[in-house]
């Protein structure tokens, strides 16, 4: 059966007459169809006249070709993170999405709470209590400490925020575990954060992204190495970054099992971005805007420039007379030359050139009247910052509306940064804890009976919540009262509160309150937080009670 797709000779037909190029193209289709009607009439309905068709005046143009994931994504990694990193380093919009992302999603750090099933592990509240406090404690000694870092450089929440914004900037990073001895601390677990580039397919070139087939039957794309069913075997990483300058350091290739034979665990993390089914590499946080936030730095770049040359008030002088100057070069004094181009002179203000004889400047007038640019580059902010789930006032740090339309924008963009935080979270975070765990159960310094023998029971004690920064408030007060009314109607908790107004423990709080109570004699945070009617009310009850005593 013929296609009922216009071909090329009816395109081209259709592009110079377009009622022409219709009539050819019924006329071949009414003859694929046996000159039947009904059937011709098929050729185009429900989505073939709308977004699938093929001649629309305004979609017949748009000729677009689909690939698979591989095809779209994975092998256009290479370009994607230069350029995503060019803009990063270049600021503008490019850096204040990732780096917005970043300190909202990251901040100071994402800080663990356990929270073990104490239900499945036949434990009561008290000694789940009692084991949780000793296993975070455990766990900060690890944590806070630089020796948790492979290169002994950053502790684990300052790696939280390499590792995010590294995904956010190449679009993945890479979390090598590993064991290292040091008298620091009893632990040995290591973190190795491997940046995208260094995971590629083996003799590729310049880190470009490749694909090839496995004697497997399996597939490597661009250092992903998957199965026959598309599992995830091994990462093949390269001993230096592919792009480094000035090593005489042989570039070579090693394959790093996904998850241990032996321990089932997972040798390493694949920290990225998902967009689509059977994607094996990430994409860079700016990746679908980079094209308008290139164009849109140029704009404002010439803008600026055009500004900047309006600004300087530069005189010529031209003489009649030879005085000696052989030509442009002599213009400017030696000690005030940036070039030794005598056709080119670097304009700065209130400056005044002697031109020879016979030179003359044509002038130029740089100004311009416009007065769309505001509107314009807020437009542009909008649109981009839509693209990335930021509002626009967060993404360029600017309120100036009010209250309302302030907290619809922090609100709007916190259920973003709640998004990012989970799967990070459950990425990065949660991974590590358990690492770190097994490796305290397997040393003793945490108790943990059946942690080894039944995944059920792993599961119960590797309970844990992460906790973050919190939105903050544009109105502290208010939401401090919200918080005391959803408690008080019981559709939330103090835990839950304090957790999410600024990320504090409540059993922290509690226990440095009893002390603070205690040290000031038993004075309560109700004494400190009386209105000046509540102080005129207890004057009037202290002499009422003077008055019943007389």
């Amino acid at each position: 059966m013929k296609s009922t797709e216009p071909n090329l000779l009816e395109r081209a037909i259709y592009l110079v007459a377009p009622k022409i190029g219709t009539e050819v193209y019924e006329r071949r289709t009414r003859q694929t169809t046996d000159k039947k009607p009904e059937q011709s009439r098929m050729a185009s309905t429900g989505y073939g006249n709308h977004g699938a068709s093929t001649t629309l005046n305004s979609l017949v143009g748009w000729i677009v070709g689909g690939g698979s994931a591989e095809d779209d994504v994975d092998l256009h990694g290479a370009t994607l993170r230069t350029r995503s990193r060019d803009l990063y380093t270049g600021g503008g919009l490019a850096r204040s999405g990732p780096a917005t992302m970043t300190t909202n999603v990251v901040g100071w750090g994402i800080m663990p709470k356990p929270k073990i099933d104490g239900e499945a592990l036949g434990m009561s509240d008290e000694a789940c209590d009692e084991w949780e406090r000793n296993a975070l404690r455990e766990f900060r000694l690890w944590a806070e400490n630089p020796m948790c870092d492979a290169s002994r450089q950053q502790n684990f929440y300052a790696l939280q925020e390499l590792a995010f914004r590294s995904v956010l900037m190449s679009g993945d990073v890479f979390v090598l575990f590993g064991m290292k001895a040091n008298k620091r601390t009893p632990y040995q677990t290591t973190l190795r954060l491997i940046e995208a580039d260094r995971v590629s397919t083996p003799d590729s070139i310049g880190g470009e992204s490749e694909s090839k087939d496995t004697d497997g039957g399996g597939r490597i794309i661009d250092g992903v190495e998957i199965g026959r069913d598309g599992e995830v075997l091994r990462y093949h990483i390269t001993n230096r970054h592919p792009l480094m300058d000035n090593t005489m350091t042989t570039l070579e290739w090693k394959p790093v099992d996904a998850v241990g034979s032996k321990t089932g665990y997972p040798n390493i993390l694949h920290l990225m971005t998902h967009e689509r089914p059977e994607q094996r590499r990430g994409i860079p946080f700016v990746a679908a805007q980079i094209e308008q936030i290139k164009q849109l730095d140029r704009y404002i770049g010439s803008e600026l420039a055009a500004n900047i040359v309006a600004s300087m008030l530069t005189a010529f002088l031209e003489s009649d007379e030879d005085d000696g100057k052989a030509g442009m070069e002599d213009a400017v004094n030696e000690d005030e030359k940036v070039t030794d181009d005598e056709l080119k002179l670097e304009l700065a203000p209130g400056a005044i050139y002697d031109l020879p004889p016979g030179k003359h400047v044509n002038p130029v007038n740089p100004l311009r009247n416009n007065s769309a640019f505001d509107a314009f580059v807020s437009t542009m902010i909008t649109i981009i910052g839509a693209s990335m789930e930021i509002p626009k006032e967060v993404l360029i740090k600017k309120y100036e509306s009010n209250y309302t339309a302030a907290r619809g924008a922090l609100l709007d963009f916190w259920r973003t940064v709640r998004v990012y935080r989970t799967k990070f979270n459950s990425m990065f975070n949660q991974p590590t804890y358990e690492q770190w765990l097994s490796e305290a159960v397997a040393t003793g310094r945490i108790e943990a009976p059946g942690f080894f023998d039944d995944p059920a029971i792993r599961q119960a004690w590797c309970g844990c919540v992460w906790m973050g920064a919190s939105m903050g408030h544009v109105d502290p007060k208010k939401e401090a009262e919200a918080a005391g009314m959803r408690v008080a109607l019981n559709i939330s908790t103090q835990e839950q509160e304090a957790s999410e107004y600024n990320g504090n423990d409540w059993n922290a709080n509690i226990r440095q309150r009893k002390k603070e109570i205690e040290a000031l004699g038993g004075t309560r945070f109700d004494d400190y937080n009386k209105t000046d009617e509540d102080d005129e009310d207890d004057e009037g009850d202290e002499k009422g009670d003077k008055d019943n005593a007389k």
